[in-house]
C-alpha cells in the first residue's frame, strides 16, 4: 500500500490503473493456475531429471 500511496500522491499514476494494473495481473495469475491444475503429472521418470546436484 505504501508504493500505490507514493505513486498516486506523485502524480506518477492514477489510482484507477493502479486497480487495471492490479486486475490483469490476477487474471494472468489465475489463468496460470489453471493451466497447472490442467497439466498432467509428470512421469516418475521425470522427477529426476533437470535437478541441479553438486557432489
Amino acid at each position: 500500500k505504501t508504493f500505490s500511496r507514493r505513486v498516486t500522491e506523485a502524480g506518477v499514476v492514477s489510482q484507477a490503473e493502479l486497480d487495471a494494473i492490479d486486475k490483469e495481473v490476477g487474471a494472468l495469475i489465475e489463468r496460470a493456475v489453471q493451466e497447472a491444475k490442467a497439466a498432467p503429472l509428470p512421469q516418475a521418470a521425470d522427477l529426476t531429471t533437470d535437478v541441479y546436484v553438486s557432489y
